[in-house]
């Protein structure tokens, strides 16, 4: 499943960069499990978008998820 990742436009280069980055938000998850939720509150970002990029993380084996109740908990693998 191909997913839709939010993307800025650098104004200098005229490149597209991820806005939310891996290294972002793994760091965030460093030493600590949270939610789908509290990823996209800390991130400022729409629950939606914070699920996006945790999946692409995901798939490349840097982080877990965990179901609880209806929720996903997030940590580095």
């Amino acid at each position: 499943m191909l997913l839709s990742v939010p993307r800025r436009r650098d104004e200098e280069t005229g490149e597209y960069e991820l806005s939310y980055t891996d290294e972002t938000i793994l760091q965030l998850l460093r030493g600590t499990r949270l939610s789908t939720s509290e990823v996209a509150e800390e991130l400022d970002c729409h629950r939606t978008t914070a699920h996006a990029r945790l999946v692409e993380l995901e798939n490349k084996g840097d982080v877990i998820s965990s179901k609880a109740g209806n929720t996903f908990i997030w940590e580095i693998t």
